[in-house]
C-alpha cells in the first residue's frame, strides 16, 4: 500500500509549480511519487488557483493558510475518542494483549525454537485480539478496531485520542523544509510511531502560513 508523504515547500513557490517542486524534492531523497493525494480539507470555492487539485472541499496541497489542518486534527481526535469508547466495551473482561511485533521479535531471536507460524498462532489466540476480530467481522459495525492500534488503545482514552490528533496531518513520511531531512514511520510499533509523530508535528509547527504542503503517494519499498 502506498505511503502518504508530505512535502514542505517554501512560500515563494508558485502554485503552478507545486507538483513539480514536490516531485523534484522527493527525487532528491530517492522517492518517486505515484500520485497526488487530496489529503487536506480546504476551502475550494474561492482562490482555487492557490490550491493543488482542489475538489469538493479537499486539496492535495497549497499554502498552510488555505489548508484546514485544525479541522483534520479535530476530526481525528473525535474519531479516536469514539473508537476507544467502542473498543472499551468490546474488550471489557479480556486481559491486556501483546502486539504482534513482540511475537515476531521472539521468533527472530530463536527462529528454529519459535517458528513464525507459532508466533502468529500465539498472537491470534489472545482473547482481546479475538474480541476485536469478532467485532471487525460484523457487517454493520459503526467503526473498525484496527489490531495495529492495540498498543495505543491500551494506553487509555485520553492518550489514544491525543494520538489521533497527532496522527491526523503527517501521514507516514514527511520531507522537511530543508529538502533533505526525511522523517519516516518505519513500523506500527508504538515507540516508533510516537517518535515519528513527535518529530513530524514539531517540524509542521515551524512552518508559516504562507509555506506550502503537498501530499503525494510513494511506495514504501523505494524510500531511502
Amino acid at each position: 500500500m502506498p505511503w502518504t508523504t508530505l512535502v514542505c515547500l517554501p512560500a515563494d513557490v508558485a502554485p503552478r509549480e507545486f507538483a513539480a517542486a514536490a516531485a523534484a524534492r522527493l527525487a532528491a531523497v530517492q522517492l518517486t511519487p505515484t500520485s497526488l493525494i487530496r489529503h487536506f480539507p480546504a476551502g475550494t470555492r474561492w482562490r482555487r488557483g492557490t490550491l493543488l487539485l482542489p475538489y469538493q472541499g479537499t486539496a492535495a496541497g497549497g499554502p498552510i493558510a488555505r489548508l484546514d489542518l485544525n479541522t483534520m486534527r479535530t476530526a481525528a481526535h473525535r474519531l479516536h475518542w469514539y473508537r476507544w469508547q467502542v473498543w472499551h466495551q468490546v474488550v471489557t473482561g479480556t486481559p491486556s494483549a501483546r502486539p504482534f511485533w513482540m511475537f515476531v521479535d521472539r521468533h527472530r531471536a530463536a527462529p528454529r525454537r519459535y517458528e513464525l507460524a507459532r508466533a502468529q498462532a500465539d498472537y491470534l489466540a489472545q482473547p482481546r485480539i479475538n474480541a476485536m476480530r469478532v467485532f471487525n467481522a460484523l457487517p454493520h459495525r459503526p467503526v473498525d478496531l484496527p489490531t495495529g492500534h492495540l498498543e495505543g488503545l491500551q494506553l487509555g482514552r485520553d492518550a489514544y485520542t491525543h494520538l489521533g490528533w497527532l496522527s491526523a496531518v503527517p501521514g507516514q513520511l514527511l520531507l522537511c523544509p530543508d529538502g533533505s531531512t526525511l522523517l519516516a514511520q518505519h513500523s506500527d510499533r508504538l515507540d516508533v510511531r510516537l517518535s515519528y509523530l513527535e518529530q513530524a508535528n514539531r517540524c509542521l509547527s515551524t512552518l508559516g502560513r504562507r509555506d506550502v504542503l503537498v501530499a503525494a503517494a510513494t511506495e514504501p519499498g523505494i524510500r531511502s
